[in-house]
């Protein structure tokens, strides 16, 4: 911004007028700071008195946005607010312009994803810990081996987990929300199997900020045996993501069966 400087005569000054208009520069550095004989025209003037009768003629000073008459030290405080309130305006808009504005990210009805895991028992043991189910079917090696299983199972739930993370990560992506979940656990997961979880987005119904969208998942193992599915529903706002059939329809046939 571009601040005019125009001083009186100077004949009965009370206060030290360079002195204010110095401080002014060190305070607002980024402004350009302009005598009279560069100009008329300036975003702001400046005129400094240096008593009451505030003499100095504002005759062919255009000012853009604002004229100050300043006939004492204590005048120059309005202009310190001014200016900092104008260097608020440009800090937010520098920081708005600073982050760029967020894409919708595109899905279509039929869409696909997935994701693969190989099952150790570190990670049973560490879902244990966290949930605090230390069943011993799934941690004691020696109980499960007596059990229909003849091994430690993997927590289904742990299994299932896989297709929340495709969702989350993938399809639909970040920033959707995991409203509801129908699974069910066909086969056992062992310490060692590798689980492919795939994600397919069947269906959604449009609100005005919002779909609401109808996902099947389904992990298998190595073998290609299905060992869980499930039937998801989430919530994907308008502002982050765009359906751009959402009158279509798909089926996926590996799950379709089980919520018959």
């Amino acid at each position: 911004m571009i601040i005019g400087v125009k001083y009186c005569g100077g004949c009965n000054s009370i206060y030290n007028r360079g002195r204010q208009v110095e401080l002014l520069k060190e305070q607002f550095p980024e402004h350009e700071f302009r005598t009279a004989a560069a100009g008329n025209t300036c975003d702001v003037w400046l005129v400094v008195c240096g008593c009451m009768r505030a003499c100095a003629s504002t005759e062919g000073l255009i000012a853009e946005k604002r004229c100050f008459i300043l006939p004492t030290e204590r005048s120059f405080v309005q202009v310190r607010e001014y200016l900092a309130a104008e260097r608020a305006v440009a800090e937010t808009q520098q920081k708005e312009m600073a982050v760029p504005k967020q894409s919708r990210k595109p899905l279509q009805i039929g869409q696909e994803a997935s994701m693969k895991k190989t099952f150790f028992k570190d990670d049973v043991d560490k879902f244990a810990a966290l949930t605090g189910d230390y069943s011993r079917l799934h941690t004691d090696a020696e109980f499960a081996g007596a059990s229909v299983y003849g091994r430690p199972v993997v927590h289904g739930v742990l299994t299932a987990s896989l297709i929340s993370t495709v969702m989350g990560m993938q399809l639909p992506g970040e920033g959707t929300v995991f409203v509801e979940e129908k699974v069910r656990f066909l086969k056992p997961v062992f310490y060692g199997d590798t689980v492919t979880a795939s994600v397919r987005f069947l269906s959604c119904r449009e609100a005005n900020t919002q779909y609401v969208g109808t996902f099947s998942g389904v992990c298998k193992n190595q073998d290609g045996e299905i060992v869980a599915a499930a039937s998801c529903r989430q919530l994907m706002a308008k502002e982050l993501f765009e359906v751009l059939n959402p009158a279509d329809m798909v089926s996926d046939p590996e799950t379709d069966e089980f919520w018959k």
